[in-house]
Order: structure tokens, then sequence, then C-alpha cells
């Protein structure tokens, strides 16, 4: 478990290993690729979210040749 703050208080949230294994419930993750769109997306509702180096070198307007490196991630 791991501990999710809700801004009011915090909450034991299952992992999203423990998730998966369920089997219960299907995962959404929609794609960010900066802080802004993690931000808007947890707004959202959204607990679980994914990002790629494709999607974040298009969004910053490179081509994917390893150009994106972990300051952009």
């Amino acid at each position: 478990m791991s501990v999710v703050d809700t801004g009011r208080d915090q909450v034991q949230a299952p992992t999203l290993r423990q998730r998966v294994e369920a089997g219960t419930e299907m995962v959404v993750a929609p794609f960010v690729y900066d802080g802004l769109t993690a931000r808007v997306a947890a707004a959202a509702g959204f607990d679980v979210l994914y990002m790629t180096g494709f999607g974040t070198a298009a969004s910053l307007g490179m081509p994917d040749v390893g150009l994106v490196t972990q300051t952009e991630m």
C-alpha cells in the first residue's frame, strides 16, 4: 500500500502492482507529457498516469531518437 494525500487527509491506496494482480478492475492510465498535463489528469480523477519518451519528445518538437534526457522526463 502507498499513502495518498488527498488534500484533506491521507489514505492507504493499493499500489499499481496490487491492482493489476488483483485483476478486479481495469487500470486506466492516460498519457501525460509534462507536469501540467499530469496535474490536469490528476484533477480529472486519474490516479495512475504514464509518460513515454516519444510523447515527451514530440511535445518538445524533437524527433524520437534519444534526444530527450532525464531532465525533460
